[in-house]
């Protein structure tokens, strides 16, 4: 199988996957307390979303961020062995072990749905990229927090990003150290995805997904 189509099995598998995931170990409390830690509305029965991906980002950081007894929900899926095909144990095992990151664009393929990255905050390294959206959307220079999935053929995005202009990225720099502190009682992910998401309201670029 071409790595594109595997792109597509993995991206539609695992939109289910979240979902079944979710529907397993979610709860009110699960809900009302990673709303309130992204400063999201909720007048006792809706949540007051405030742009199109912050419905996404808020069920991947309440599966893969949020902790209880010192676990996320998206380890206990995988611990309890629930997955019910191997394609959703590949996404599950990658999407755990991904930790969100800043990277910048270097440069949009010609001839597929690929972008060159770097990686800002930890590695500095280059990374090839694989998907849709941000391959028709994002342009060089710009500025992505989100959390990079290593598959075997390829490395992709969950499904969630947070873009923003190339001129935001020292300010975005200097608001991670700012807010991230590596020996603080939480996991230094969840630090940085509470604090790229509240960055996103005020200087990101508002996206449509396809």
């Amino acid at each position: 199988m071409a790595d594109v189509d595997q792109y597509k099995t993995y991206r539609e598998v695992g939109t289910q996957l979240n979902s079944d995931i979710l529907e397993a170990y979610s709860d009110r409390e699960l809900i009302v307390e990673t709303a309130s830690e992204l400063d999201i509305e909720f007048d006792g029965l809706n949540l007051a979303y405030e742009f199109e991906s912050q419905m996404a980002a808020h069920f991947e950081f309440a599966l893969y961020e949020y902790r209880r007894d010192g676990a996320t929900a998206a380890e206990r899926y995988l611990e309890a062995e629930r997955w019910e095909s191997e394609t959703e144990r590949e996404i599950l095992e990658a999407t755990v072990d991904a930790e969100p990151s800043l990277f910048e664009v270097e440069s949009i393929s010609d001839s597929g749905p690929r972008l060159t990255v770097t990686d800002l905050l930890d590695d500095r390294e280059e990374h090839t990229l694989l998907d849709s959206n941000l391959s028709q959307t994002a342009e060089p220079g710009v500025v992505l927090f989100f959390r990079p999935v290593q598959y075997d053929e390829f490395t992709t995005t969950s499904g969630v990003s947070f873009p923003f202009p190339g001129e935001e990225k020292e300010r975005l720099l200097g608001e991670h150290d700012r807010r991230v502190d590596p020996d603080a009682s939480r996991a230094v992910s969840r630090q940085r995805f509470v604090a790229f998401h509240d960055l996103y309201r005020d200087h990101g670029i508002y996206i449509q997904y396809r």
